[in-house]
């Protein structure tokens, strides 16, 4: 019997392997809570951005990546320049990434397509940051949720 390859979160040797299924859980967990929330607005969705990567002054040299806590929370991305987003009332999830240059793949390796992500990551959809239709994506959207301000307890 062949066993299908589930997605993982991995960085390497001496690091656990943690399946997809947790992010997708955490978003699951995220919807039921807002849910239970008194003045959810129908048709909400929730928005986050993921970390961006940045250079040294004007060189050519990266400054060390750390993805955004509350992103990697609930998408497990670890790339980025990249954006999520989550449909509270259905728990579909869309995420965003850069469509990189061919430029890319000649110093940096392979471009993956938006399918690699999908899998990687258990999301229903993936799309361009840059895509005219990433707009309407979420225009389309109900009411947005932002996390701002300081951490409240509930």
């Amino acid at each position: 019997m062949a066993s299908t390859a589930q997605p993982i979160y991995w960085l390497g040797n001496d690091t656990l392997r943690v399946s997809a299924a947790l992010f997708l859980e955490n978003r699951q967990r995220l919807c039921q809570g807002l849910k239970a929330k008194d003045g959810l607005e129908p048709k909400s969705v929730v928005l986050l951005q993921g970390g961006e990567q940045s250079q040294r002054y004007c060189t050519d040299t990266d400054v060390l990546f750390r993805q955004e806590s509350f992103f990697h929370w609930a998408f497990g991305v670890t790339e980025a320049d990249c954006f999520g987003a989550i449909d509270v009332d259905t728990g579909k999830s869309i995420l965003f990434v850069p469509k990189l240059p061919e430029s890319y793949g000649t110093w940096m390796g392979e471009i993956f397509p938006r399918e690699h992500f999908k899998e990687k990551y258990a999301v229903n959809e993936v799309q361009y940051t840059c895509d005219n239709g990433t707009a309407a994506n979420f225009s389309r959207c109900g009411f947005p949720l932002k996390l701002t301000g300081p951490a409240k307890r509930y």
